[in-house]
């Protein structure tokens, strides 16, 4: 299995999932995550990158590799707001302003830390 990276957000409770690789390495990771296999097709993964989210599981990112081009971190950080965006709502706050903003920058600074050791 590829690296997975857990990121917590607010707290240890909140968490953000990263994994890449083939789409049959990433359902592997959504299956250990409880994503039910039935709602996951080879087309939600377009070789980008995709979110998964729903209710009563973790936000997962997902991508076919580590992201290193402008193309790919810039991918990163759009899914990494669709993931934090996943956790406000479930916890009930608003989706924007400073908080928001930083825990969105958090996640991409921490993705990117944890693949580059």
């Amino acid at each position: 299995m590829k690296k997975i990276v857990r990121v917590p957000v607010l707290n240890s409770e909140y968490l953000v999932i990263f994994t890449y690789g083939t789409y049959e390495e990433v359902r592997k990771v959504l299956k250990k995550y409880h994503y039910p296999m039935e709602d996951i097709k080879s087309d939600h993964f377009n070789g980008r990158g995709v979110c998964f989210h729903m209710d009563g599981v973790f936000p997962v990112i997902a991508m076919p590799d580590i992201p290193r081009t402008a193309e790919q971190i810039g991918t990163l950080a759009h899914e990494a707001v669709h993931a934090v965006d996943d956790i406000w709502k479930k916890i009930g706050e608003n989706t924007s302003g400073e908080a928001y903003a930083h825990s969105v920058g958090a996640v991409v600074r921490e993705i990117l830390s944890q693949l580059g050791e």
